[in-house]
Parts: C-alpha cells; sequence; structure tokens
C-alpha cells in the first residue's frame, strides 16, 4: 500500500496531467463547437508543437521556443483550415476523415523531418528540480506546468466570455448564418479559431515535452485522452472540458498506485459511466455529435 506522502505526491501528478489534457482538450472543443469539425489531426498538431520546440530550443532556448512554436503550430492550422472549409455544413463524417487523413500525414512528415526515435528537451534551468511542500519534495517543472496551465486557461476565459472576440467566435457556434449576416467574415472567424485551437495543442506539446518522450506517435496519445476529456466534460463546455481534464488525470493518477495495469483503460470506463448517467456530459449541450 502507498504511503500518504507517496499518495498525495501521485495526486499532484494526476492534477498536473490534468490540466494538461485539458490544454489539448480545450483546442480540441474550441474547433469542434465553433466550426462543427471533429479534428483528429489536433494530436499531430499537439506532437508538432514539441518537434518545432525540439528544433528552437538549441537556437533561441526553451523561452522563446514556447512563444514562437505555437505561433507556427497555429499557422499549420490555418492550412489545415483551408482544407476543411469544404465540409462545413455537411455530415461531420466528411470533416473527421479529412482530418484523420492529416493527422497521418503530418505524422509522416515527421517522421521524415525528424526521423523515428525518440527525443527530449530538458527543462528550463529555473524551473528545473525539486522543491519542498511541507514534507513533499515535488518537481518545480510540474509546478510550473500547472501554474502555466491554469494561467492559459483563465485568459482563454476572459478571451471567450468577456471580449468582443469571443462573442464573435460564440455567436459564430450558435448560428453562422446571422454572423455573416451582420457583416463578419465567417471563413477569417473560422481561420482564426482553427489557429487558436491549433496553438493550444502546440502549446501543450512545448510543455509536455521535458516530461514525455518526444516521438512521431505521441500525438496519438493525445487525442484520445482530449477527446475522452470533452465528452465527459460535455462537447461545447468550457469548465466542462476542464472539470473533465482534472477528472480523468486524477483517477489515472490514483489508479496507476493500486492497480497499474488497468491505469490505461480507466479513463474509459469513467466516460462510460457519465455517459450512462449524462448523455451529454457532465456540462454539455446538443453537439454534431448527435446529429
Amino acid at each position: 500500500m502507498p504511503t500518504f506522502i507517496e499518495f498525495i505526491t501521485q495526486l499532484l501528478n494526476g492534477v498536473v496531467v490534468g490540466l494538461l489534457y485539458a490544454i489539448i482538450a480545450l483546442g480540441f472543443m474550441i474547433i469542434t463547437g465553433v466550426m462543427g469539425v471533429l479534428n483528429f489531426s489536433h494530436g499531430s498538431l499537439f506532437a508538432w508543437g514539441a518537434y518545432l520546440a525540439l528544433t528552437l530550443y538549441p537556437i533561441v532556448g526553451f523561452w522563446p521556443a514556447l512563444v514562437i512554436s505555437p505561433i507556427l503550430v497555429g499557422f499549420i492550422g490555418i492550412i489545415l483550415e483551408l482544407s476543411v472549409r469544404k465540409t462545413y455544413g455537411k455530415d461531420p463524417l466528411y470533416g473527421l476523415l479529412l482530418t484523420f487523413g492529416a493527422a497521418m500525414a503530418l505524422e509522416e512528415i515527421i517522421r521524415m523531418i525528424w526521423g523515428s526515435i525518440g527525443r527530449s528537451i530538458p527543462a528550463p534551468d529555473v524551473v528545473r528540480g525539486p522543491i519542498m511542500i511541507g514534507l513533499i519534495g515535488y518537481s518545480k517543472y510540474r509546478l510550473f506546468l500547472a501554474g502555466l496551465a491554469v494561467l492559459l486557461i483563465i485568459l482563454t476565459w476572459v478571451l471567450l466570455e468577456k471580449t468582443y472576440y469571443g462573442a464573435i467566435i460564440k455567436a459564430g457556434a450558435a448560428d453562422s448564418e446571422m454572423v455573416m449576416a451582420l457583416g463578419i467574415n465567417l471563413n477569417r472567424l473560422r481561420a482564426f479559431v482553427f489557429a487558436l485551437g491549433a496553438s493550444f495543442a502546440g502549446i501543450a506539446g512545448i510543455i509536455a515535452a521535458p516530461l514525455w518522450s518526444i516521438k512521431p506517435t505521441m500525438g496519438v496519445e493525445a487525442i484520445m485522452p482530449a477527446f475522452v476529456v470533452v465528452v465527459i466534460g460535455g462537447m461545447g463546455s468550457f469548465w466542462g472540458t476542464v472539470i473533465g481534464g482534472l477528472m480523468v488525470g486524477i483517477v489515472t493518477a490514483v489508479t496507476v498506485m493500486f492497480m497499474p495495469r488497468a491505469s490505461l483503460i480507466v479513463m474509459y470506463i469513467l466516460m462510460a459511466l457519465v455517459l450512462v448517467i449524462r448523455p451529454r456530459g457532465l456540462m454539455g449541450e446538443k453537439s454534431i455529435l448527435e446529429k
């Protein structure tokens, strides 16, 4: 049986991983909610964020790479949006298949450029090593990751709920025809939203890089938890996604202590239980999944 300190440490790990899942899932949710596209290339954008940071790190260092890499991933997102544009208003399956193919293509491009060998990025010196929290020695970098994730979540909420652009984004998700009638360029709005969602994946890829092995398949390892988080929280729900991410992270971390072999499937069990009780997720509304 784990000791109390081991339990608290693993619980903290679950919160950190849950916040990381929430950042990945928020980008996925924003794209799905506004454009009705199940973007299965989101995991590959996560991997591209890590690999671009891997390239930039020796040149400019970690902190500039943390800024530049998400911007570059955002441009990749805009290119993807131009490809997906013809599927708007059609069966969601078309967008799903297109983005699934894009994910495979992006993964193969990674192999062509960087190869298939796993890489890693060291944490910055200022957040490297342990820090004492009471009687618990905990990773400075994991605390930094959690703090940055919380900051991003708050800033995104402010953007969506307290700004003019956020109102336009939400209006575009609710009634795209009305947005066009008001003279708003819907194509430009959709490109911006896709770039924003892609940038979230890129940021998550960078901050996860010192913890996870950087490899071409890391996107697959990210997209399924992100999808599960969005379904648990409820499609289109901002805070539902955050809560879903924390639930998945904590449940997985606790399961690792007691039943390590079950840790890979526990999030799917959690999703099934939530859907049995609330078919639209914890805080979800009607979505493209019900059409």
